[in-house]
């Protein structure tokens, strides 16, 4: 098993993500040099052969490099716009595909500043129904694939090509047990690896066939597998929100815009922390052998991910609130442990703290600008944030959603698929504000409804 995860490992890493760049830049850059070498023929030896053999040659020679580089540049945007839709390709996130499958089983719809939200979660523990979490971590037990997912190695990893990733260790959440009104709740968790993610939870919904998919083979019916059985990686997840201290009886949430190269939610805002529950060296020196504690995922593991995933070193941290764990159903039923943090900075005090934060670290690009840009540094591997933006609470709601809570919509309107949120962003230090349209990831409005529900 270990031979053939290092191997899967070496493909994933210099096959799929390293080789491809240097192919593309590679061929365009011979296709400049031809056309380059052409035109220079041509105009060196037409005045003196006008009407020979010679003119007729360069002319067919032109017309034969201008069709190749046609055919390579219509491959090539065929193949930008087969993979412009990667994210709902390799895994629907559309709201509409839930109702077809799930109906109401899952669905939460809620209320906030006056916008109806709607989102396919699975509440598994809530803040206040249990006084004690326990952790039974068995960090030796590693997930292994399914035989099948296995044989389709190189098909799914196909579902991710616009993506960059990496391979990683993670925590798999295989069961939680918690009876209404008893004082513990108790996870039961191992290990598997972030590959394992993209060959399962993320590429739930990519097509190795006409109509078959990891989805329809292992997660067919209207009920999720239960943990204990899903045959998926099921890594755990960390979302939190982070807001600022209210100033003048205005509140600000930090949201996230994600690269076009990030594994998920391209181009999409998310909540302020979103990445998965990470085994830090400072807490686990061996996260091979190092057990997960409770204490580490009810607060430690933010304050292990707040720094890098806001841009501010050492934020002054008012509170972290855990409020709860719940499976996200679009990826099937992959667990999400979900938070709010409140922060002791006004937005002029976090944007002077991000143009420190850059200061002090390494960085790519050449955008000065803070705080509109805050540009990923470069350890970064997978889902780079491009943009945080500081919202006004308050002005945050949802456009071309449902108007109204519905029980049980006889048909559940794809318009709702394209809502947007709308929300005022502000720039401290520059006195100004501006309104802005963006889609979002499904896990935010989750996180929104754990914030309405269990804070």
């Amino acid at each position: 098993m270990e031979e053939l995860q290092d191997f899967i490992t070496h493909r994933f890493n210099q096959l799929y993500i390293k080789s491809r760049p240097t192919f593309w830049v590679s061929l365009c850059f011979a296709g400049a040099i031809l056309i380059a070498l052409t035109l220079i023929i041509i105009i060196g030896l037409l005045p003196a052969y006008k009407e020979t053999l010679l003119r007729e040659l360069a002319i067919n020679l032109l017309a034969t490099v201008v069709g190749i580089l046609a055919t390579f540049l219509f491959v090539r945007l065929l193949f930008l716009w087969n993979h412009q839709d990667e994210d709902k390709n390799k895994v629907s996130y559309a709201n509409s595909d839930m109702w077809r499958q799930y109906g109401t089983n899952y669905r939460q719809q809620f209320e906030l500043h006056n916008s109806v939200f709607t989102v396919y979660c699975e509440p598994l523990l809530k803040k206040g129904e249990f006084k004690t979490l326990k952790v039974d971590d068995d960090p030796n037990n590693y997930f292994s694939l399914d035989t099948f997912i296995k044989a389709q190695f190189f098909t799914l990893i196909e579902a991710h090509t616009m993506s960059k990733s990496t391979n990683s260790v993670t925590v798999r959440l295989i069961d939680v047990i918690h009876q209404p009104g008893a004082d513990n709740a108790f996870l039961r968790t191992a290990r598997s690896t972030y590959l394992s993610h993209m060959l399962t939870n993320r590429a739930l919904d990519y097509e190795l066939k006409p109509g078959i998919t990891i989805r329809s083979l292992f997660e067919n019916t209207n009920h999720l597998v239960p943990l204990s059985r899903s045959r998926l990686s099921n890594h755990l997840g960390i979302n939190a929100l982070v807001f600022l201290k209210d100033t003048e009886k205005n509140s600000f949430l930090l949201l996230p815009e994600r690269g076009n190269n990030a594994t998920v939610a391209k181009h999409k805002v998310t909540a302020s922390i979103a990445t998965r529950l990470e085994m830090d060296k400072k807490h686990f020196p061996n996260t091979y052998i190092d057990k997960l504690t409770a204490p580490y995922i009810e607060e430690e593991c933010i304050r292990v991910a707040i720094d890098k995933a806001i841009r501010v070193n050492n934020p002054p941290i008012d509170s972290i609130q855990f409020l709860g764990l719940s499976r996200d159903i679009y990826e099937g039923g992959k667990p999400t442990l979900f938070y709010v943090v409140y922060l002791n900075m006004t937005p002029d005090e976090y944007f002077q703290a991000t143009k420190d934060y850059k200061t002090d670290n390494t960085h790519t690009g050449t955008d000065n600008k803070l705080p509109k840009s805050i540009i990923p540094l470069e350890e970064e591997k997978i889902d780079q944030v491009e943009t945080i933006h500081v919202v006004k609470w308050a002005t945050l709601k949802l456009v071309g959603g449902p108007k109204q809570i519905e029980p049980e919509p006889k048909y559940y309107d794809i318009a709702y698929d394209k809502a947007q949120l709308e929300f005022t962003e502000v720039f401290g230090l520059e006195g100004k504000s501006q309104e802005l349209h963006k889609g979002f990831e499904q896990n935010l409005i989750a996180n929104f409804w754990f914030l309405q529900n269990c804070s």
